[in-house]
């Protein structure tokens, strides 16, 4: 299986198309499974549209949600789903996606804050998805946590929930913007790999890259040097058999101010 990972920073940069054509050749030319997306946008005041049936979410679409687009471009070869998490930059509904090859049977909308303040920035969910792949269910999340040291919605509350709701007798992986560098002793990094959380580039047979933000971006202004805060976690020992960053300018073009992650296993 391959399952690909993206914070998408949406809408708000230059040649959207470009973006969005680029993001759809690596998923078709690659032929990706499975793909977790993370700042998801739509305009608040944009006109809302009906999808077609490979929409298998419950949420209101509106007409330049990204994830339309994308979906689009992938002429309906992916079932998809989309939730808003909160207002960003003022005037997006900000969100989650994922796209799948295989069926999606179920799917799960979790708040992981305390505020449940859609207009307040710091608000985060989970979106999960469960999916069979043949005769194999595996859940995945798409998640953007929050930071560990920030005083009114810390990473470690945030953690537990997302921690707890994934606990299933089944492959799960975690897929997602963390801002958990893993450099930062007994911080996040550490806490998720000590709740058995396995860090599939470190199960990898083939790793290339390690950086997934490089320079300054939001949350993270002092990190010049690049950071490694975007991963895909596993509960189990799986055989993965490649973990490579992507979208970095060396391995595709740069779409977002965040790296891609693509991981293989044999699922």
């Amino acid at each position: 299986m391959k399952l690909l990972t993206l914070n998408t920073h949406s809408l708000s940069d230059a040649n959207e198309d470009n973006k969005l054509k680029a993001i759809a050749h690596v998923i078709s030319s690659r032929d990706i499974d499975v793909i977790a997306l993370q700042e998801v946008n739509q305009t608040m005041n944009a006109k809302s549209i009906s999808c077609d049936e490979h929409y298998v979410g419950r949420d209101i679409i509106k007409e330049d949600n990204f994830a339309l687009a994308l979906s689009k471009l992938l002429v309906g070869k992916y079932y998809w789903t989309y939730i808003p998490v909160k207002v960003g930059y003022d005037r997006f509904d900000e969100g989650l996606a994922i796209f799948s090859k295989h069926k999606i049977t179920a799917s799960e909308n979790t708040l992981l804050t305390t505020t449940n303040d859609y207009s307040f920035w710091k608000k985060r969910n989970a979106l999960g998805v469960e999916i069979t792949k043949g005769t194999q269910s595996l859940y995945v999340y798409t998640a953007h946590l929050g930071w560990w040291d920030d005083d009114e919605e810390p990473f470690i509350k945030q953690w537990k929930k997302l921690n707890s709701v994934a606990d299933k007798d089944m492959p799960v992986y975690l897929a997602g913007d963390f801002n958990a560098p893993d450099v930062l002793k007994d911080q996040s990094y550490e806490t998720i790999k000590n709740d058995g959380w396995k860090d599939t580039r470190d199960l990898a047979k083939k790793v290339s890259g390690r950086f997934t933000a490089q320079g300054k971006i939001d949350g993270w202004d002092e990190a010049v040097d690049g950071m490694r805060i975007d991963y895909i976690w596993c509960n189990r020992d799986e055989n993965v058999l490649s973990h490579e960053v992507i979208f970095d300018g060396k391995n595709e073009p740069v779409v977002s101010d965040h790296y891609g992650i693509l991981m293989e296993d044999n699922l």
